[in-house]
């Protein structure tokens, strides 16, 4: 059972870090449609790239449930607390080196946006193997339903905090001119004028 925990844990690296990279741009693939917005980034806030590791990272768990080790709440309860620290490492270390140096590059919150995955990944191996998940039980359920609620809720209904504000233009939650493409739209002109 360890060694498949540990293979399951690692193998989520590469396919949580190539799905969230793609629902970096799946908004817009989509047309600018609404409910695509619940897993996908609408705008260059902090609070939009932390979906880009959670949503793949609950999929990649829902996937590796599949194979039924462990009893639901412990296996659950590990992957809460797994999942909250991709954010926390994401936001403490891009706030951090930015306020360093005064801007963003974009080579570092890729790097940034990995390690956290991995470390994320790596604790959800070391929870699942270790007998301190049990005294954990109760908060990993509890972090996992918060997290659900806050990324199904927070794009949509963005609080004024600077974590949700667009890094280019200071706008919150889905733009305005994020309008949806005509189903005949061939990639000339604009959403409006096809």
């Amino acid at each position: 059972m360890r060694d498949s925990v540990a293979i399951w844990g690692v193998l989520g690296i590469p396919f949580i870090i190539v799905y969230g990279s793609a629902l970096h741009f799946a908004f817009g693939w989509s047309g600018y449609w609404t409910p695509v917005a619940i897993v996908a980034a609408v705008n260059e806030s902090v609070w939009e790239h932390l979906k880009l590791a959670f949503w793949p990272g609950l999929l990649w768990a829902s996937l590796e449930s599949w194979s039924g080790r462990l009893d639901a709440e412990r296996y659950w309860a590990a992957k809460g607390l797994a999942l909250f620290v991709a954010p926390l490492l994401i936001v403490s270390l891009f706030y951090g080196y930015t306020s360093f140096i005064g801007r963003n590059w974009l080579a570092l919150d890729i790097t940034i946006f990995v390690i956290a995955v991995a470390c994320s990944q790596l604790i959800s191996i070391w929870l699942l193997q270790s007998q301190a998940l049990d005294k954990l039980r109760h908060m990993g359920i509890g972090a996992l339903i918060i997290q659900l609620a806050a990324f199904s809720t927070f794009t949509y209904f963005p609080p004024p905090f600077s974590i949700f504000e667009d890094t280019r233009n200071g706008m919150r939650g889905i733009p305005a001119d994020a309008v949806p493409l005509p189903m005949n739209h061939t990639g000339s002109g604009s959403a409006l004028n096809p």
